[in-house]
């Protein structure tokens, strides 16, 4: 009987022992070593640069196998060329991540043909901020608020005819009168906010308002901006008397075209993975980026560059996504035809 109770235990033992290749992590396996790569919608020296590269820092200290993880600055057309990026070209194994224009699935409604990515099957990782679109011109223009803009011109700089900095200045024109004049080719958002202090242009159309605070804190304190809209949900506690975009609305329809331009405010900075990443690394991506979130070294230098940080998980921003992509058809349609004649006006005073 001892010997055969010692036969078992061996043989459990040996089972155990050849077993024990099967219980490692797929997932630990596959980043231990592995140099990552971060791509960045933007240019270097903006908000959406500074929140990656931070994100891109501390992130590692979460995944399994602990990789490291590179930057890259991908600009071009309001973040379209890096999303392309990461739809069409980068591998779909969890080696590649980004960031890119959080506007991206109002645009895909939109645009559906310039816009060719699905938004819907993106591996949204999560966000990092609820953040803040404001509307600013220069305090020299004299300009205070929309009703201000109704009557003076004011040159505002953009990348392009996508993105914030053109349309929300094209659709005040449109919606409510202003007389903004939006002068393109602009590189990036720092761009336009140095062509402002020499006196090129007078204003930005759409610039994130914790990344001005902490990117341009002299501008706020020396008041050398005037803040004419805020594209959100709610009011910063800091600009209680700067309207919201629905605000502006003068009946229902107005004010749900405008509540959906605003809606993507609580998916700022958003980090997302290509589609058909493996369900296991985007989940482990997703607990990684939540618990960087609330690692007190990361909060320690968040407090110390004066930026904001109130996160929303990957699962949050995937149903952003899905409410935004389910927009009555009518809703869009209106916003269109308000866009397309701003993009006509636009033209025709070229």
């Amino acid at each position: 009987m001892h010997n055969k109770v010692l036969g078992i235990i061996g043989g459990c033992a040996a089972l155990l022992a050849a077993a024990g290749p099967c219980l490692a992590d797929p997932v630990e396996d596959f980043y231990r070593g592995r140099t990552m790569k971060f791509v960045v919608g933007s240019n270097s020296g903006g908000s959406y640069d500074s929140y990656s590269r931070l994100l891109a820092t501390f992130l590692p200290k979460y995944i399994p196998g602990k990789p490291t993880i590179v930057v890259e600055n991908m600009p071009g057309a309001s973040g379209t060329k890096s999303a392309n990026y990461l739809a069409d070209v980068a591998p779909k194994d969890g080696s590649v991540i980004g960031m890119f224009n959080q506007s991206m699935p109002q645009r895909k409604m939109f645009e559906p043909d310039r816009i060719s990515v699905d938004v819907n099957k993106f591996g949204w990782i999560g966000a990092m901020n609820a953040s803040t679109n404001v509307i600013i011109v220069w305090h020299t223009t004299g300009v205070k608020t929309v009703e201000d803009a109704k009557k003076k011109q004011v040159h505002m700089g953009a990348l392009d005819t996508v993105g914030g900095n053109f349309v929300y200045p094209m659709l005040l024109n449109a919606m409510f009168g202003t007389q903004f004049k939006v002068v393109l080719g602009y590189a990036g958002g720092n761009t336009i906010q140095l062509a402002m202090e020499r006196g090129e242009v007078e204003g930005r159309g759409a610039v994130v308002w914790s990344g001005l605070k902490t990117g341009w804190p002299h501008w706020i304190k020396d008041k050398k901006v005037n803040v004419l809209v805020q594209v959100a949900l709610t009011k910063e506690p800091d600009l209680p008397d700067v309207p919201l975009f629905a605000d502006l609305a003068r009946n229902p329809e107005e004010k749900a075209m405008l509540q959906f331009i605003s809606s993507d405010s609580l998916m700022g900075f958003p980090v997302t993975a290509p589609p058909g990443i493996p369900a296991d690394r985007l989940a482990v991506l997703r607990k990684a980026f939540l618990e960087t979130m609330s690692d007190p070294e990361f909060l320690k230098v968040v407090e110390e560059r004066k930026l904001e940080i109130k996160p929303s998980s990957g699962e949050q921003v995937q149903r952003i996504v899905a409410d935004l992509t389910a927009t009555p058809k009518e809703i869009i349609d209106k916003l269109k035809v308000a866009l397309d004649a701003a993009e006509k006006q636009h033209e025709s005073k070229k």
